[in-house]
């Protein structure tokens, strides 16, 4: 099914999906992912690890709202030019799950 709008229940939906996900696949550092929307109707979920220690946010990826809970596009932040870069899923598709986002995402956590 595809909506328009990514509503606030549907990013708290999104968010509960990758912090479970972190907890199975990176139990030490589950509590250090943070998801972000810049607004409540933001189509962009942003992905970030908080080491703590008075350190920034570590930015790992931006998830990009095409409509759909299962199938979103996928920018890795790329800190040699400081932004994020449009990039496919492990899969080799343009288009992944939140949890699958993640997994691209964690490389900076390794």
């Amino acid at each position: 099914m595809w909506i328009k709008a990514l509503t606030p229940e549907m990013q708290a939906q999104v968010e509960q999906r990758i912090l479970a996900h972190a907890a199975k696949i990176l139990p030490e550092k589950a509590e250090q992912i943070r998801v972000r929307f810049k607004s409540d109707q933001s189509d962009y979920c942003y992905i970030d690890a908080d080491e703590g220690k008075g350190l920034p946010l570590t930015h790992l990826c931006r998830l990009g709202w095409r409509g759909n809970l299962e199938s979103w596009d996928l920018a890795f932040y790329t800190y040699s030019n400081e932004r994020y870069q449009s990039c496919v899923y492990g899969t080799g598709e343009p288009l992944g799950t939140p949890e699958e986002a993640l997994q691209v995402g964690i490389v900076y956590l390794r």
